[in-house]
């Protein structure tokens, strides 16, 4: 069984309306960040397991509102030193080239404060002794500070650049990390927001926003059998999952899908509540699984044991039943697909529907993991939603394998 940490940023403080750098300092909970308060309690009612908080006013503030937290100073943001207060274009003007070298991860005392590598060991080692303290199969949640959540999303799933393109968490929302037996971990949820209406970013990258859905579930998925370029129909469940994820979902200003049934069907629904008429792009389809297609893994290792233990044992990235798609190919293939719907259209907010493979290998490639690594990022669930951010600068990752509506069962 798996141990699971849930970490949660604290609400908005004036300091975040103002986007001021807060780090072991602390301002006052905004109006703003008192309404998402009630909604984070309204959202998580009572937290599984033990509840912990940093024992800065703002996250205890926070944590109160869903149960009695344990402050715990391991759990503190890191010291931003004479940055405390400054917006970044004063942080520039005063420190010129101090976040660049912040950004491009560069170890140093920010503004004279807290050395990163410090902190990542500080957050690191309040992570692991809370883990240790788990029994399997219990869970744990953590009020805490974006910094803080930034750091461990990174250790997790630590690509080989050192640091993954992903924006920072919102004030309030939830982030969840599992730990397997074995000590393996994973980013199981990132950045999940839902219960806001309104989510404003302080400091990450802006720009074109896409919300990648997963089809909801189907008779194929239920059976354990890999679809690819097969198809099923989805079950009753599956329905049922698409309709609440579509309520869930931001208004968008387009809509494409694969053109496989399933995530047609699946885009009709979302189509319907957003008032849009989904464009199928083929590019947007699931892996191919070659001669694998519509088999369960043990079918698929009993028909070419070789070729399954080349992937899955040694981990070679070998085209999926001979003739198929390999995990870095689909990945390559869908990245281009959406960095060329985002091109022609240019709007705002653009919804896909597409497939649980293709979907994790496109957010592989676009973190930086390798193939070996894959599984630091779960298959996302039927009808989660993934957000990415189109900025000037790049793509990043907003969120990942959104789903509140099939955490509540």
């Amino acid at each position: 069984m798996s141990r699971t940490v849930t970490l949660i940023r604290h609400a908005e403080t004036q300091a975040n309306a103002e986007r001021q750098w807060q780090g072991s300092t602390d301002a006052p909970i905004s109006d703003r960040g008192r309404d998402q308060i009630a909604r984070l309690a309204r959202r998580v009612d009572t937290p599984p397991g033990r509840l912990i908080a940093s024992d800065l006013p703002r996250t205890l503030a926070t944590a109160e509102a869903i149960g009695v937290p344990e402050p715990d100073p391991a759990w503190r943001e890191f010291d931003v030193g004479a940055w405390e207060g400054l917006t970044s274009d004063e942080v520039e003007a005063r420190f010129p080239g101090e976040l660049e070298r912040l950004f491009t991860g560069e170890d140093f005392a920010i503004g004279g404060g807290e050395r990163m590598a410090h902190f990542q060991e500080r957050v690191g080692a309040a992570f692991d002794a809370l883990v240790d303290d788990l029994d399997d199969g219990e869970e744990a949640t953590v009020v805490t500070h974006g910094g803080v959540i930034w750091a461990l999303v990174n250790r997790v799933v630590a690509p080989p650049s050192g640091s993954m393109p992903v924006i920072p968490s919102h004030n309030t929302a939830v982030t969840r990390i599992r730990v397997r037996d074995d000590g393996a971990t994973q980013l199981f949820t990132f950045n999940d927001a839902t219960h806001l209406d309104e989510i404003p970013t302080q400091f990450g990258p802006e720009g074109s926003v896409v919300t990648v859905f997963r089809h909801g579930e189907t008779h194929g998925n239920v059976a354990g059998r890999w679809q690819g370029r097969s198809d099923s129909d989805l079950t009753d469940r599956g329905i049922r999952q698409v309709e609440e994820a579509a309520a869930l979902a931001p208004d968008m200003d387009g809509l494409f899908t694969s053109p496989l049934g399933r995530a047609v069907a699946t885009a009709g629904i979302i189509g319907r509540t957003a008032g849009l008429e989904p464009v199928d792009d083929g590019g947007l389809a699931e892996m191919a699984f070659g001669t694998w297609e519509d088999t369960t893994h043990v079918e698929a290792a009993q028909a070419d044991p070789d070729l399954f233990d080349a992937i899955y044992l040694r981990g070679e990235d070998r085209p999926r039943g001979g003739h198929g798609e390999s995990f870095a190919g689909a990945g390559e293939r869908f990245r281009g697909t959406l960095d060329s719907i985002v091109a022609r259209n240019g709007a705002r907010s653009l919804g896909v529907v597409s497939h649980g493979a293709v979907i994790r290998a496109f957010a592989v490639d676009l973190v930086g993991l390798p193939f070996a690594d894959r599984d630091r990022l779960p298959v996302p669930r039927n009808s989660s939603m993934t957000r990415v951010v189109y900025a000037d600068h790049g793509t990043a990752l907003a969120s990942y394998n959104v789903a509140p509506h099939l955490d509540t069962g």
